[in-house]
């Protein structure tokens, strides 16, 4: 049986782990799935009180459906697919895409023609697409975009004859593309980019090697500046968003060449990265991120599955209250234990961890019993093999220590 923690470390465990994840700002809580089929490299955008999350693969169709998350009623609605009634042939994944005012612009990304440069138009309060003037680049995909100053851009990419390092300007009013100043770093696919006030930034990606490297574009400059390098592991297909004067960059598939579920805060004004909570759902790539009053939305992606969970991101919360309600609601009864027994908690705290699991060990601290994860508020455990006796229990969430106590078995 693989060993986990001994019964005389879990006091010095008990403070080490909560200090460790205290230390860490934020906290995640899982939100209604995605209501379209589960799928990696969407889009994502946030327009007024609503997240829109569309196109990507489904391990077995490229999509071009939509649906609109809205946090006050926590549900999905379909809106109209991409290029509407007449949009056969137009679904696609690692497209691009940007928000100016409340219309949203998709171009690019790969269908059963590998490279495309169509840009798509999304009117959110008429739920209407309209085609735009063509990308004036090469047709590519896997390519970054941002807004600045009421204009988009889109970055890097990989088209048919490699990877790309060249940035495009659209001009809403004037529905047209112009060059810009080369992103100075390596041509690459698959970074990331957001934008902070009056600057944005690309960075990360695959070059034929991971990148963690970042640059800050200025538009009235047209020039690029050098940043802080990425705060975790070098890597590609990495999901961000925005609140305030800080960016979260996170999750992703990294030189360790595995999916990741770390996140880091960049500070814009210190320039400096720090660590924030790991995401809660599972280690993946390909996944999309947006922001809505305030908290930040992580979905979809690939973990060796493509997936539909949606997580938002609390940058105020510290977990103590979720934590406090998990130690408090949990009960394991009878106790003394005869047969069997059943573990219960409250049905919130599911959506406050990722992952509960819980741990058994005998008197001399060996463990006995290990259940993965409590994927229900109530669960049987079973007596087997496990004679009198007291046992010492543990429940972990997501790496923090979240209860101990004892059962007696007779």
């Amino acid at each position: 049986m693989k060993k986990h923690l001994h019964y005389s470390a879990l006091s010095l465990l008990l403070v080490l782990v909560i200090t460790s994840s205290l230390s860490a700002q934020g906290w995640w809580f899982r939100k209604a799935d995605y209501n379209q089929s589960a799928r990696t490299a969407a889009v994502a955008f946030a327009i007024g009180s609503g997240g829109f999350v569309g196109t990507g693969y489904d391990s077995a169709t490229y999509k071009r459906n939509f649906s609109v998350y809205v946090p006050s009623t926590d549900t999905w609605t379909a809106t109209t697919s991409m290029g509407g009634a007449t949009g056969s042939g137009l679904s696609r994944d690692a497209a691009s895409c940007f928000v100016i005012g409340t219309k949203a612009y998709v171009c690019c990304g790969q269908n059963s023609n590998p490279y495309n440069l169509d840009c798509w138009e999304y009117d959110a309060g008429l739920d209407l697409w309209t085609q735009k003037a063509n990308f004036a680049g090469t047709p590519r995909r896997s390519a970054a975009a941002f807004e600045l100053g009421g204009n988009g851009y889109i970055a890097c990419g990989q088209d048919i004859s490699g990877l790309k390092n060249d940035l495009w300007m659209y001009n809403v009013s004037a529905n047209s593309w112009t060059a810009k100043a080369a992103y100075p770093g390596t041509a690459r696919r698959l970074p990331v980019a957001f934008t902070i006030g009056t600057k944005a930034y690309v960075g990360t990606g695959d070059d034929g090697a991971f990148k963690g490297d970042f640059f800050k574009y200025d538009a009235t400059a047209n020039a690029w500046f050098t940043v802080a390098i990425y705060g975790g592991t070098p890597r590609y297909g990495a999901a961000c968003f925005v609140i305030g004067t800080d960016a979260y960059v996170g999750t992703g598939y990294d030189n360790t060449l595995s999916n990741r579920k770390d996140f880091w805060k960049y500070n814009s004004l210190t320039n400096v990265w720090s660590p924030v909570k790991d995401f809660s759902g599972t280690a993946r790539s390909n996944a999309v991120g947006f922001t809505l009053s305030g908290y930040g939305y992580v979905a979809t992606g690939y973990d060796s599955l493509t997936t539909k969970d949606l997580w938002v991101f609390d940058p105020n919360s510290n977990g103590i209250e979720e934590m406090d309600k998990f130690k408090s609601s949990v009960k394991i009864y009878p106790n003394p234990i005869v047969d069997n027994a059943t573990i219960t908690f409250s049905p919130e705290c599911l959506n406050a961890f990722g992952k509960i699991s819980f741990l058994l060990y005998d008197i001399n601290g060996r463990e006995v019993k290990y259940i993965e994860q409590l994927s229900t508020s109530e669960t049987e455990l079973t007596r087997g093999y496990l004679g009198n006796g007291i046992y010492i229990y543990k429940f972990v969430g997501d790496g923090v220590v979240l209860a101990t106590g004892k059962v007696v078995l007779q």
